[in-house]
């Protein structure tokens, strides 16, 4: 389960918990700015609220969401990015009244009780013998993810549903060590943002964050090699910015690397693991209504199982159950395409005011609680399972039912290098594939594609980009790939 035990421990005072920006902060810091913050949220009478925290890579960052969780409320990470709009309608459906920010926000909404955390003076008035006692169904944080309809969803996540991922985190037998290194990559509205700082803090190790001054990947890089760290958990697209540095990588201390948040590349883990002679590979799946991951899979280091030139997301993790399931609502059977679903102690309570959305995503089966994610899965014998795109990312072409990710891939076999393929709706309301490519490759495209895809499967538009656009938390953005071709398509 999620331990507070560092706060209760001198044994590590000395010890550093974070470096962020290069500077390091001890375990005694951090301890002291948590319970500074926690005084005064006590001060104020905040008990069973939801506290907005303006993220930055700032100690106090991570110091005010522990501080929430020690007077029995929840924290919503805000960026503070965020143009106000969204951060209004993010305010509003989690009832946030009491905010925390860093300093250098501009403060508009005249609802909020508002601290500012640098300028809290070190406090001996929050104890350990204040800590809150959770219970279960209390809440622990909500994360807000871009809705279908642009309106953002608040997922719900509670203490059960944290320790269960906690337990099961802790049965992957990671071998973990006090003093360890840990990489944290993540936007904080991110739920790999939580496993990033939480388990690190668990077993005393630093946590080492990366600026979001500096160009992400080779941030990540430079961490990685400068400070010898021991474990990270990194988007595969992120990871693919690297690839033309991999024959300088040399990563020996790395001894756990998770690939995660995107569906995860054969060839370009392989191509990494040869970077990574000491480390143990592992692909983690889940959404983030399933509490951080919830299947997973140890990566050997030759003949990987994969679908379409993507590493199998293995099997549900402890405590946890899944479910391949039919457009009819019956169980599929194996070699058999469905959507899965994942039941269990991690699954959400739902979202924040959304009965319709949690009507349609959330259901009971033999008395588990189970999530309808929206991925299209197969099971084969092995016993494993692997991902073949979402449900939506299926389109009708000519009458042919085309998986995206099928298309991705073949493009990328025969094309050897980077490659994302987007469905853009003609004015006639047809699909239309549309390739973009690295433009690295010496080949070419339209005959190289043509021995790999039949004509219904081909792109009718190629373009040729010299990088892909990442998101905050590393991941390709299709969004903006489709949103940069869209309107030349309605047109025509």
């Amino acid at each position: 389960m999620l331990s507070f035990e560092f706060l209760n421990n001198a044994d590590a005072d000395s010890e550093n918990a974070f470096c962020i920006s290069e500077t390091f902060y001890s375990y005694a810091y951090f301890k002291n700015r948590i319970f500074s913050i926690a005084a005064e949220i006590k001060k104020r009478g905040i008990v069973h609220q939801n506290i907005g925290v303006f993220t930055q890579n700032h100690i106090d960052t991570y110091a005010s969401f522990y501080a929430a969780w020690i007077t029995g409320n929840a924290y919503v990470p805000i960026h503070h990015s965020y143009p106000q709009n969204r951060v209004e309608d993010i305010l509003n459906q989690a009832d946030i009244t009491f905010a925390i920010g860093f300093g250098n926000e501009n403060i508009k909404f005249s609802q909020l009780n508002y601290i500012d955390s640098l300028s809290l003076k070190n406090s001996a008035a929050f104890g350990l013998e204040d800590i809150y006692q959770h219970k279960p169904d209390d809440l622990m944080y909500i994360l807000f993810t871009s809705g279908s309809t642009g309106k953002p969803k608040g997922v719900q996540i509670c203490h059960r549903n944290l320790n269960a991922f906690m337990e099961h985190a802790y049965s992957l037998e990671m071998g973990l060590q006090k003093g360890d290194r840990y990489l944290q990559m993540f936007e904080l509205s991110f739920d790999l943002s939580v496993v990033s700082y939480a388990l690190p803090l668990q077993h005393y190790g630093t946590i080492y964050t990366v600026s979001d001054q500096n160009i992400k990947y080779l941030e990540i890089y430079r961490l990685l090699e400068e400070y010898k760290l021991n474990y990270a958990i990194i988007v595969p697209s992120v990871l693919a910015m690297l690839r033309p540095y991999f024959e300088d990588i040399d990563l020996p201390e790395l001894r756990n690397v998770a690939l995660s948040g995107e569906a995860v590349p054969l060839k370009l883990t392989e191509e990494f693991q040869q970077c990574c002679p000491n480390a143990q590979f592992h692909n983690y799946y889940g959404p983030t209504e399933c509490t951080i991951f919830c299947t997973s899979y140890k990566i050997p280091r030759n003949e990987i199982p994969s679908l379409n030139g993507i590493v199998s997301i293995g099997q549900a993790t402890l405590n946890q159950v899944s479910k391949l399931i039919r457009e009819d609502g019956s169980e599929a059977a194996n070699d058999e395409k469905a959507e899965l679903y994942l039941g269990g102690s991690q699954v959400s309570v739902g979202y924040v005011k959304n009965a319709e959305m949690n009507a349609a995503s959330f259901l009971t089966i033999d008395g588990i609680n189970f999530y309808k994610t929206g991925d299209l899965v197969i099971q084969k014998n092995d016993g494993l399972l692997y991902y073949l795109g979402r449900i939506d990312q299926q389109v009708k072409i000519q009458g042919y039912r085309i998986e995206l990710m099928e298309v991705e891939h073949l493009c990328k076999q025969a094309l050897k290098t980077e490659a994302a393929v987007v469905a853009v709706k003609d004015n006639r309301g047809f699909d239309n594939l549309v390739l973009f490519v690295k433009n690295d490759h010496k080949l070419d495209i339209s005959s190289a594609l043509s021995e790999v895809l039949p004509k219904y499967m081909t792109p009718t538009r190629i373009i040729e980009l010299a990088d892909f656009p990442l998101n905050d938390n590393g991941k390709l953005d299709r969004k903006t790939l489709k949103l940069s071709i869209e309107n030349e398509f309605s047109n025509n």
